[in-house]
Formats: C-alpha cells, structure tokens, sequence
C-alpha cells in the first residue's frame, strides 16, 4: 500500500490521536476511516445537486408547456366525467 505523508497542526494532530486511541484504531486507519466517511458525504452532496438541478429543469419544461396549452378548467373537466355514463 503507497504511503503518504502530510503536515498536520499539533492541535489536530492531539486531537486525531485522542480519537485514534478511544476507537482502537491507529492514525492511518483513522484516516483511511475518515476519508471514507468524506468521500461518501460528498457524493450524497452531488447526488442532492443533481435531483435539485433535475427538478429546475422538470419546472422550466412545465413552465414552457404550460405557455404553450390553452387555458383549462380541471374542476370543470371532472364534472364532466363524472357525469358521463
């Protein structure tokens, strides 16, 4: 497995080890734990982006649509359904 190095403040580096220790983890693990738990918030993040930016699009095409339509009585056409035999 490649290793590498990174500079880390002492306060966090306290910090990580303090955590390290109560979860019976040594720092890489901690960090390769980490990082996961990152990576998967991220691509919830993007995935949450993507479904806002479908809905944007959704609206706008039943905006156009909506444009393009005469104008409707819904409550008008359900009486008239309902009274058909």
């Amino acid at each position: 497995m490649p290793r590498v190095n990174i500079v880390l403040p002492d306060e966090i580096l306290g910090q990580m080890d303090q955590v390290a220790e109560e979860e019976g983890l040594n720092r890489s693990e901690l960090i390769r734990q980490a990082f996961g738990v990152y990576l998967e918030r991220r691509a919830e993040t993007d995935q949450r982006q993507q479904r806002q930016a479908d809905i944007q699009k959704a609206m706008k095409l039943q905006d156009s649509l909506r444009q393009n339509l005469p104008p409707w009585d819904a409550l008008k056409i359900l009486r008239e359904e309902r009274q058909r035999p």
